[in-house]
């Protein structure tokens, strides 16, 4: 039986709200969180709570199991397949969770970050967050473990991109910023104001991080808990989505051990915008009484559809890749290293229809750049695509011609 939310109990019966309220905030399966919430405008705090059901159960149980089919699935992509792949999750990511906060961006600007050098993508737009994401590509740690950890996060993520939009929205405090921040509607209405003063800030930011890292909650409900917190408190007048889906997608990717999933989050709540900004109003609401169950359970179902969606999309490139690779055998060219060269380039066209660089191509064959190049100068005008709108340039295959050979 679903999980029925309280203000929807409250609208038929208020009775058996305040009965069922109490049942579940009493219930031994519940968890009691050492934070209180309140709704804006309104009087009554409510002390957080979750209750551990057969719903989260199942849909944690439902996660692990779709893990466990993607990472066979993964085991059968070639390498430069997932590269690719992982790459263009990145540029979807960032370009998602711009979108969601209303953010203007293009993918080919977050792309130009993401293939330019280390050096020279300090200049670039967008640097600091495309930095931030390949730390969870590469598996680099993230300190997550203070207030002045998470200052440290927004510091290098987003912060020279506000700086650049609007410099007053930059903290302004010690660690956070100074003064009251309101999130509205979209007719400018006060949805809900965030936690003030500073000093309180701080102390509610210590709590979600220690219920972030604390042992005795599983790891995914302690995601879920700590995004909507993160939401809750605020803590910068802007920048406060995109932090809170970064971090959600960094510790997915610690406790699921498959970046691909975690690179997908924010694509998944753009598409799902009115339910992901539900489950905050819902939860705020003071008929939801501090009920977080709700809040956990549509998160868990974000991130099983992420998985699923996943696996989905990969199955179908997966079988494109095999249709279209066994058309180089065709080709004849007698040629190890041509063939080498196609096979790179229907990888990179097929799992993330970009292309390869130059580079890409040599350093996966091990070959120097006049040989690649001359191999892709023996490829039919036809059915080679050269990208010249960025650098570097990309290469890929044009599969509506080849599928007509």
């Amino acid at each position: 039986m679903d999980y029925e939310r309280l203000d929807k109990i409250y609208y038929a019966d208020e009775d058996a709200w305040r009965e069922q309220y109490k049942n579940r905030f009493n219930a031994p399966f519940t968890r009691h969180l050492p934070l209180t919430i309140r709704e804006f405008n309104r009087q009554n705090e409510y002390e957080l709570f979750y209750c551990c059901n057969e719903e989260i159960i199942s849909l944690y149980d439902g996660i692990m199991s779709e893990c466990l089919k993607l990472r066979s699935l993964l085991e059968n992509i070639p390498p430069v397949g997932i590269e690719q792949f992982i790459n263009s999750c990145i540029v979807d990511e960032i370009k998602a969770s711009n979108d969601v906060e209303g953010v203007r961006s293009s993918r080919k600007e977050i792309r130009s970050a993401l293939y330019a050098s280390a050096e020279d993508r300090l200049s670039l737009r967008f640097s600091g967050i495309v930095n931030k994401y390949m730390t969870i590509i590469n598996g680099q740690n993230v300190d997550l473990n203070s207030c002045q950890d998470i200052r440290a996060l927004f510091d290098d993520l987003i912060a020279d991109e506000i700086e650049s939009s609007d410099p007053s929205d930059l903290p302004d405090g010690k660690i956070f910023r100074k003064g009251s921040v309101d999130v509205v509607s979209g007719t400018q209405k006060t949805i809900h104001r965030g936690v003030y003063p500073e000093e309180k800030i701080i102390d509610h930011m210590t709590v979600a991080l220690s219920i972030l890292h604390d042992k005795k909650i599983p790891s995914l409900i302690g995601v879920g808990i700590f995004h909507y917190l993160f939401g809750y408190i605020h803590p910068f007048y802007d920048g406060n989505g995109r932090m809170a889906r970064f971090i959600t997608s960094y510790r997915l990717s610690e406790i699921l051990t498959m970046p691909v999933v975690a690179l997908r989050v924010s694509l998944l709540i753009k598409t799902q915008r009115k339910q992901y900004y539900e489950l905050f109003a819902v939860t705020n609401s003071e008929l939801n009484c501090g009920d977080l169950t709700p809040f956990i359970i549509g998160t868990l179902q974000f991130i099983k559809n992420a998985v699923e969606n996943t696996e989905r999309i990969l199955h179908a490139k997966l079988d494109n890749y095999n249709r279209f690779r066994n058309k180089i055998d065709g080709l004849n060219l007698n040629d190890r290293t041509a063939e080498g060269v196609y096979d790179i380039l229907l990888q990179a066209t097929v799992f993330s229809n970009w292309g390869a660089t130059l580079k890409d191509i040599c350093n996966t064959l091990g070959k120097s750049e006049n040989t690649v190049a001359a191999r892709l100068k023996k490829i039919p005008d036809t059915l080679l695509i050269r990208q010249k709108e960025i650098r570097p340039y990309l290469y890929k295959i044009n599969l509506t011609e080849w599928d007509q050979l």
